[in-house]
C-alpha cells in the first residue's frame, strides 16, 4: 500500500508541543483498551499512537526512546526539588583526640584506668554566632540483642552518662574563626572494655551538642575504642591432672594469657603409661592414638527490664535481675594424630608432646570481660586424648598386642584472652612527680649523734686558703734555717717567684 509522504518540517512541528504529545499518549491508552473489529485491523507490522505515523515513512520516524520526554521543572513540585539543595551550616564541630590509645592495663580489680584528653574544635563561618548552650557528654551505651521485651527500645538499649562538660555557661556570642575547647576525663579501671558480642555490645560515645539562638542544634558524636591489656606473668602456668582408676598423670604447661592474633604452645608430659608384671615378665601400656583441642568462648548476660516491664519480674529487689542468656561457640579447634614421643622402656613410662593452638582469624573473638551488670565473657581450652591399652613383653616392648580397651581423657583449662599491651604503660606510671610528694627537708639520719666539741666557725671566720699556703711555706723555710743548711730554694706561688738565700746567720729577700 503506498504511503503519503509528508514534509519533514510538518512531522517535527507536531512534536514541538510537549503537552500535545502527552495528550496523544493518553488517547492511545484509551484506544488500546477497546479492541477493534477484525475488519478494522490492518496488516501493517507496526502501529503508533500518533495519527500521522501511518503516513510518514520510516526514515522520518523518531525512535521509541524519544517518545517520553522528561521535564523536571514542570513535573516535580517545588517542595521535592528544595530537598536536593544543600543546606550550608553556620558552624562545624570536630573532635581531636590527643591522648594515646585508651587501654586499661591490668585486671578490673587493680587497673588505674585510662586518661582521655582532647579538644573540641568549633569553626564559625559567619561573622557572629549567638549560642544558647554548648555541652558534651561521655556515654556508656549497652545494646542487648536479646532484650527482656523483644519490641521495647528501652529494654534493648541502656545509656549511662559517665561525665558531662558545659563549655559555655549561658548565652554567648562567638566571632568568626576557630574556637578550641579542651576536655579531659579519667576513665575508671573497673569499666568493661568495648565489645561486640553475640548477646550484647558495649560502646563509649562522645556526644556534643551546640544550640544556636536562631537555628537548629548542631550535633556530633564519636565512638571511642577502649581495650584491656593484661600483662603476662614471667613464669608459665603449671597444672596437673589425674585420671583414676588408671595411673595416668598429665603435667601441663600453659601460657598465662593469649591474644586474639598469634599462636601459643602447650607442653604436656604424661606419666604412668606403663604397668609391669615382674613375675610374668609382661607389661601393659597406654598408647596415645589421637589428640583434639578446641577453644570455647562463653558469653553470659542478664537482660534487665525497663520501668514499663518491671512488673513482669514480680517482687525483685535486685536491679540486675532479669532474663539470663548464655551463648557458647568454638573459636578454634584442631585434631592431631602424630608428633609426640613415647618411652615404654622405663618402669613408669612417659609420653611427651607439644602442640600449638590459636584463635581462628574469622571468628572475631571477644576478650575476657566481667562487668557489674552481669555481662561476662570467658574462654576454656578443652583437650581430649584417646589412649588404647596394649600388652607387650618387658624385654620386647615393640611386640605389642592390643587388648581392646580404650579411654578418653578430657581436660579443661581456663584461658585468659586479652589484647597486647605493646610498649604502652599506664598513665600513672608515666606521670611526673607532684610537688606535694616532695618532702620539705632532706631525710634525717636515724643513728646520728649530737656534736659536743668546739663550736663550728662561720664561713666568714674561716682562714683564706692563700694565707694557709703561705704559712705552710714559711714554716718549711724556717725549719731549714734552723738546721743550718746552706743553699738556695725557689718557691713559686701565684705567679710570683720568691728566692731564699742562706749565708751564715743572715737571710735576704
Amino acid at each position: 500500500m503506498p504511503h503519503k509522504v509528508v514534509a519533514p518540517f510538518a512531522f517535527f512541528r507536531s512534536h514541538s508541543n510537549p503537552f500535545d504529545l502527552q495528550e496523544s499518549k493518553k488517547s492511545s491508552r484509551r484506544s488500546s483498551n477497546s479492541r477493534p473489529a477484525p475488519s478494522e485491523r490492518s496488516n501493517s507490522s507496526s502501529t503508533s499512537s500518533l495519527a500521522v505515523s501511518d503516513e510518514v515513512p520510516k526514515i522520518f520516524r523518531m525512535p521509541d526512546t524519544h517518545k517520553r520526554l522528561s521535564f523536571p521543572s514542570i513535573m516535580h513540585s517545588p517542595k521535592s526539588s528544595s530537598k536536593s539543595i544543600p543546606q550550608v551550616q553556620s558552624s562545624k564541630l570536630e573532635f581531636v583526640i590527643e591522648s594515646p590509645p585508651l587501654v586499661f592495663y591490668g585486671p578490673a580489680s587493680s587497673s588505674t584506668g585510662a586518661l582521655l584528653s582532647g579538644q573540641l574544635k568549633l569553626n564559625v563561618h559567619d561573622e557572629f554566632m549567638a549560642i544558647d548552650s554548648f555541652t558534651m557528654r561521655l556515654a556508656l551505651e549497652v545494646t542487648r540483642k536479646k532484650p527482656f521485651h523483644a519490641h521495647c527500645p528501652e529494654c534493648a538499649h541502656q545509656s549511662t552518662d559517665l561525665t558531662t562538660w558545659s563549655f559555655l555557661q549561658g548565652p554567648a556570642t562567638l566571632r568568626k574563626g576557630q574556637h578550641d575547647f579542651p576536655f579531659s576525663f579519667l576513665l575508671p579501671g573497673h569499666l568493661p572494655a568495648t565489645m561486640k558480642g553475640s548477646l550484647s555490645s558495649i560502646d563509649y560515645v562522645l556526644k556534643a551538642t551546640i544550640v544556636p539562638k536562631n537555628a537548629e542544634p548542631i550535633k556530633i558524636s564519636q565512638i571511642l575504642n577502649l581495650k584491656r591489656a593484661i600483662a603476662p606473668s614471667e613464669f608459665p602456668r603449671h597444672s596437673i591432672r589425674i585420671f583414676p582408676p588408671t595411673n595416668l598423670t598429665a603435667n601441663c604447661e600453659l601460657p598465662p594469657v593469649i591474644h586474639p592474633i598469634g599462636e601459643t604452645t602447650v607442653s604436656m608430659r604424661m606419666d604412668g603409661v606403663v604397668k609391669r608384671n615382674v613375675e610374668a615378665k609382661t607389661q601393659t601400656q597406654w598408647k596415645l592414638k589421637r589428640l583434639t583441642w578446641r577453644l570455647d568462648e562463653t558469653q553470659k548476660e542478664i537482660s534487665p527490664a525497663c520501668t514499663k516491664h518491671a512488673a513482669k519480674l514480680g517482687n525483685v529487689e535486685d536491679v540486675k535481675k532479669g532474663t539470663a542468656h548464655q551463648d557458647t561457640r568454638t573459636i578454634g579447634t584442631e585434631e592431631i594424630k602424630s608428633g609426640w614421643k613415647a618411652d615404654y622402656s622405663s618402669p613408669d613410662g612417659t609420653i611427651e608432646l607439644e602442640f600449638p593452638f590459636s584463635i581462628q582469624p574469622d571468628s572475631h573473638p571477644v576478650c575476657d570481660t566481667k562487668a557489674e551488670d552481669g555481662t561476662e565473657v570467658s574462654h576454656v581450652l578443652v583437650v581430649e586424648m584417646i589412649v588404647a591399652e596394649e600388652f607387650a613383653p618387658i624385654k620386647k616392648p615393640t611386640q605389642v598386642t592390643p587388648t581392646g580397651a580404650a579411654r578418653v581423657l578430657r581436660m579443661h583449662f581456663n584461658i585468659t584472652v586479652t589484647e597486647r599491651a605493646g610498649l604502652g604503660i599506664s598513665w600513672d606510671e608515666e606521670q611526673p612527680p607532684l610537688y606535694e610528694n616532695v618532702p620539705a627537708s632532706p631525710p634525717a639520719y636515724g643513728n646520728a649523734e649530737l656534736y659536743e666539741g668546739e663550736p663550728i666557725p662561720d664561713y666568714e671566720d674561716l682562714i683564706p686558703l692563700d694565707g694557709a699556703i703561705e704559712d705552710a711555706y714559711s714554716s718549711t723555710s724556717s725549719t731549714r734555717n734552723d738546721n743550718g743548711g746552706e743553699g738556695s730554694s725557689r718557691l713559686s706561688y701565684s705567679g710570683a717567684s720568691v728566692r731564699t738565700a742562706h749565708s751564715g746567720s743572715s737571710a735576704g729577700l
